[in-house]
C-alpha cells in the first residue's frame, strides 16, 4: 500500500504543538534580530531567533520609528523610486508577523514610506512575537484553516521544513517573481531555502555571507597582521592570546556548521536526504574539538552548548566585553549584534573573509536565513504582494535595509550602490560592504527539508552533551543522529 510523501500527511493537534517546540529549538538556534544562543557559536547557529523580544509586541502604522531594545534602526526618509505599485490606492490593512526585531522595525520603516509614496490609505500592524510563540502561532493558524493568521509572516529558515508537512499555508511565489523578473535578480542558493516541490513560498531577507570577525587591538597587540588565509593560520595567530581568562572562539554546531558548509558539505543533501555523517561531516567536528583539546583555542560559551534564551546570550556578551573570546565566525547580520550588544567595544572590532579550511578553498559559508511569506489565506493578497515588492524587491528598499540593519541583501542589484560601501566606525572605519561583496559570490547552497527543524532539536536536546563531553565519538554521535532522523524519512 502506497504512502503519502511524509512531506503531505496532515498533522494532528499534538503534532503542530511539537513542531511549534521543534521549531522553538531551531529558532533559538538562530538570529538575525537579537536572542543568540551561546551554544551556537559565535553565540548564533543559523539566523532567525526573535530579537530580545522576551513578550509579544505590536506596532501599527502609520507611527513614528521607534526604537528596541535591540537598538535603532533609523532610516530617514525613504523614497523607493524604482517602484511601480500595480493596485489603484485604496484603503487596506495588512498584519505582519514576524519574531525578529531588527526586522520588525525596518518593516514598521517601510510600511510607513510605503503609506506616505504610494497609498494613503495603507496600514500595517506588525505583530513581533519571541521565536517560540511565533512560529508555534503560525503553523496553528495555518492547520486550523487559517484562523487567526496574518497576511504576511517571516519564517525562519531552518524552521520552514516544518512548514511545508502537511498543507502548506503561504501561496506559491513562482510565477509571481518569475513574471515580474525577479529570478534572475535573487540569489537562486538563498531561494532554494523557501522551495518545496519546485515552489517557491519566500523571499530571503539577506545573504548571510559568514565572515570571521574578531578583535583587532588585541592580534595587532600581539604583532599578527591579518587576514589569516587558513584556519591553521587563525589557530597559529590566536595561541598567543588564549592565557588565564581567554578562551579564544566560541565552540558549538553554529561553528560546525559554517565551517561544514564552507567545506562544500551540509547535513541535508539536494534530494532531502539526511547527510549528517558522513566522512567529512566527522571530520569537521573532530576538527572543532582539536581547537578546544588540542590547541586550547577553544570553549562552550558561559552558559554551555545545549544553552538558548536571553540570559544565556547575555552572558556571552558579558564574555565578550570581558575579553574572554576574541573572535567570531558570523554572518553580515551578526556586525548588527555586537554593535547592539557590546557597544563598549566599538572601534576594537575588525572582519576579514572566513579563513579557508585548506589553502586555496572557500572563503565564506552561510548562516541562517529569514524569508518573508504571503499566507494563502490572507484576503488580500494583491496588495501584500504590493508592498512584499517594494520592501523586499526593490533596489532602493535593500539598500535601505543595509544602511539600517546590516544585511547584504540576496538582491543582486543593490550590491553596485556606493552607499552599500560605507566606512562603518564600530568597525575602526572598515568598510563591510566591500568585505560581503568580496565573499559573496562564494556562498555555499543549502537544501531545505521538511525535517530540518527537527534534526536540529533532536541534535540540540538528545546529542549535543554525549558529544561535547565525550561520551559518544563525532562519528558515533553523527550516525545515531542521522539514523533517527532517517527513521521518519
Amino acid at each position: 500500500m502506497s504512502r503519502d510523501p511524509y512531506w503531505q500527511r496532515g498533522l494532528s493537534r499534538r503534532t503542530i504543538l511539537r513542531l511549534g517546540a521543534v521549531v522553538a529549538a531551531e529558532a533559538a538556534l538562530t538570529a538575525c534580530g537579537g536572542t543568540t544562543p551561546p551554544g551556537a557559536t559565535p553565540g548564533v547557529g543559523d539566523r532567525g531567533a526573535a530579537g530580545g523580544a522576551a513578550a509579544p509586541t505590536s506596532a501599527a502604522v502609520p507611527a513614528t520609528a521607534g526604537t528596541s531594545k535591540a537598538g535603532p534602526a533609523s532610516v530617514g526618509t525613504i523614497v523607493v523610486a524604482d517602484f511601480k505599485s500595480d493596485l489603484a490606492p485604496k484603503p487596506v490593512k495588512l498584519d505582519l508577523w514576524t519574531f525578529v526585531d531588527t526586522h520588525a522595525r525596518w518593516f514598521k520603516a517601510m510600511g510607513e514610506a510605503y503609506k506616505a509614496q504610494v497609498n494613503p490609505g495603507f496600514e500595517l500592524n506588525i505583530v513581533q512575537t519571541a521565536g517560540t510563540e511565533h512560529h508555534q502561532k503560525l503553523l496553528v493558524s495555518f492547520q486550523s484553516g487559517g484562523a487567526g493568521a496574518p497576511d504576511l509572516a517571516d519564517i525562519e529558515q531552518g524552521a520552514f521544513g516544518s512548514f511545508i508537512k502537511g498543507d502548506i499555508g503561504m501561496i506559491d511565489l513562482t510565477e509571481k517573481l518569475k513574471s515580474g523578473g525577479y529570478l534572475d535578480q535573487l540569489v537562486a542558493a538563498r531561494e532554494s531555502l523557501y522551495t518545496a516541490q519546485g515552489k517557491i513560498y519566500g523571499v530571503e531577507h539577506a545573504l548571510t555571507p559568514v565572515v570571521l570577525y574578531y578583535r583587532n587591538d588585541l592580534y595587532e597587540g600581539s604583532g599578527v597582521k591579518g587576514p589569516l588565509a587558513t584556519w591553521d593560520d587563525f589557530i597559529t595567530a590566536t595561541k598567543p592570546l588564549t592565557k588565564g581568562n581567554v578562551k579564544g572562539i566560541v565552540l558549538g554546531w553554529g561553528l560546525y556548521d559554517m565551517v561544514l558548509r564552507q567545506r562544500g558539505y551540509d547535513v541535508f543533501d539536494k534530494e532531502g536526504n539526511c547527510t549528517a555523517d558522513t566522512p567529512q561531516a566527522v571530520e569537521t567536528l573532530e576538527w572543532m574539538f582539536a581547537l578546544r583539546d588540542q590547541h586550547k583555542i577553544g570553549a562552550e560559551a558561559p552558559a554551555g552548548a545545549q544553552a538558548i534564551g536571553t540570559a544565556a546570550d547575555q552572558s556571552l556578551y558579558a564574555a565578550y566585553k570581558e575579553g574572554q573570546f576574541v573572535a567570531a565566525a558570523g554572518a553580515d547580520w551578526y556586525a548588527g549584534f555586537l554593535k547592539d550588544n557590546v557597544p563598549d567595544l566599538s572601534g576594537k572590532w575588525r572582519a576579514q573573509y572566513l579563513p579557508a579550511y585548506k589553502a586555496g578553498g572557500k572563503r565564506t559559508s552561510v548562516n541562517g536565513g529569514t524569508g518573508l511569506t504571503i499566507v494563502s489565506t490572507s484576503k488580500n493578497q494583491d496588495a501584500a504582494w504590493d508592498f512584499l515588492r517594494y520592501a523586499m524587491l526593490t533596489k532602493e528598499g535593500n539598500v535601505q535595509q543595509y544602511q539600517a540593519i546590516k544585511l547584504w541583501p540576496a538582491f543582486k542589484p543593490a550590491w553596485d550602490d556606493p552607499r552599500m560601501y560605507a566606512a562603518d566606525s564600530y568597525f575602526g572605519g572598515q568598510e563591510l560592504g566591500k568585505l560581503f561583496a568580496e565573499v559573496g559570490p562564494e556562498v555555499p547552497e543549502q537544501y531545505q527539508s521538511p525535517l530540518r527543524a527537527d534534526f536540529n532539536m533532536t541534535r540540540l536536546n538528545k546529542y549535543t552533551r554525549d558529544i561535547f563531553d565525550g561520551k559518544l565519538t563525532p562519528a558515533e554521535g553523527l550516525k545515531k543522529l542521522a539514523d533517527e532522523i532517517r527513521k521518519q524519512q
